[in-house]
């Protein structure tokens, strides 16, 4: 018993130093050098986008989305399938914005210090979870605590990191390739991964719906070239909020009606949901809405500005609620806590007062555990 506390003692030591270097503007951080001050209206961005995730996990891990083929589905549950649409671009927009701000000079620590921080919490959430559980892993859960990236523990870390390897290729592309040829390369990869899965009613056999760094390379390919050309035929706020509101539309549209087709013909209940997929065409655009709409916003806002401070430390903590809420000890259980999936036979009202304090309760603790984690870091090693 003393040598496993030894061991379980030395891994956490560890971890924790390893997780000192890494900032706490975590994985997306909008400014393009840690000497420039971040943009803040992409700051809020990436505090709200991680909201929207953290509202996809209610619904999924919570069980409220059930079976889309349900006949007796009630308003509670359209509505949580139109906020699950409301929110399905959030992962798209956290690649958006590294493509957008990428171009910098690039350094292999990136994706170490990435790395870093996922182990951390990978080990250290998984170590708590079986002292307090009182149960012994079995070596598949031990192997997905110490190798978190190979293992997918985390699959948009593991995605990221593949795509923080290939970024210098990318960014030498752009300094390459002239606005035409980058259009037509970014238009290809749409044609084979979203376009082609959106207009054809079949699994195609390399759709990983968006859950792989194919995906994210084109996200990263379009931040890149948002930023050097922009849209032509985005040329207001009201256009890109259009293109975001119209698009989610799209996507609960093609649920509706293809719900109503398999009730009145048994046939495509697979293909029901299958517009809510990153790498679906109306999630893209979307997402590029979105993005374009937070870009063209509060760029001098006055009020921002006096907020610098918790804006930045907020949205610096955003890769920690993600890392901590969607751990694998932690994904199923604090739906269980709040007793989420009760809230489908909830009226709408209720579902969504729920939904709001839930998804605020993790948010907050979460965020807090962030940065206690990191002050902790700094004041042991800064001070060695």
């Amino acid at each position: 018993r003393n040598y496993m506390l030894y061991i379980i003692y030395y891994i956490y030591w560890r971890t924790l130093m390893f997780a000192n270097n890494a900032d706490l503007s975590g994985l997306w951080g909008c400014a393009m050098s840690n000497k420039k001050e971040r943009q803040l209206n992409c700051e809020v961005l990436r505090i709200v986008a991680m909201l929207m995730i953290v509202c996809l996990h209610y619904f999924g891990k919570g069980g409220l989305l059930g079976k889309p083929s349900d006949p007796e589905l009630t308003a509670a549950g359209y509505t949580i399938w139109f906020l699950e649409a409301l929110c399905l671009s959030a992962v798209n927009l956290y690649v958006l914005i590294s493509g957008y701000f990428g171009g910098g000079t690039y350094s292999l620590q990136r994706p170490f210090r990435i790395w870093k921080q996922v182990f951390f919490y990978s080990v250290i959430i998984g170590i708590a979870a079986g002292i307090i559980g009182g149960q012994k892993p079995d070596i598949y859960r031990i192997f997905t605590y110490i190798f978190p990236i190979v293992t997918e523990h985390y699959w948009f870390a593991t995605s990221y990191i593949i795509l923080c390897l290939l970024m210098p290729f990318f960014d030498a592309g752009f300094a390459y390739f002239d606005k035409r040829q980058i259009k037509s390369i970014i238009l290809v990869m749409l044609l084979l991964f979203s376009i082609s899965k959106t207009v054809l009613p079949m699994q195609l056999p390399w759709d990983k719906y968006g859950y792989d760094a194919f995906w994210f390379m084109v996200l990263y390919l379009t931040g890149g070239y948002l930023r050097r050309y922009g849209v032509e035929q985005i040329k207001s706020r009201a256009q890109a909020a259009l293109l975001y509101l119209g698009s989610v539309a799209m996507i609960f549209a093609s649920f509706l009606v293809l719900r109503m087709v398999f009730l009145k013909t048994g046939k495509l209940e697979d293909l029901i949901n299958y517009s809510y997929t990153y790498n679906y065409l109306f999630c893209y655009t979307a997402a590029v809405g979105g993005f374009i709409f937070f870009v063209n916003t509060w760029q001098d806002s006055p009020v921002l500005k006096r907020l610098r401070k918790p804006i930045e430390l907020l949205s610096g903590a955003t890769f920690g609620v993600y890392l901590i809420h969607e751990h694998i000890e932690l994904r199923s259980q604090w739906p269980k806590w709040f007793h989420c999936e009760e809230q489908r036979t909830q009226s709408v009202g209720g579902l969504l007062v729920h939904m709001i304090f839930t998804v605020l309760t993790v948010y907050i603790i979460c965020t807090a555990i962030e940065i206690i984690r990191f002050n902790i870091a700094r004041l042991i090693f800064h001070r060695r």
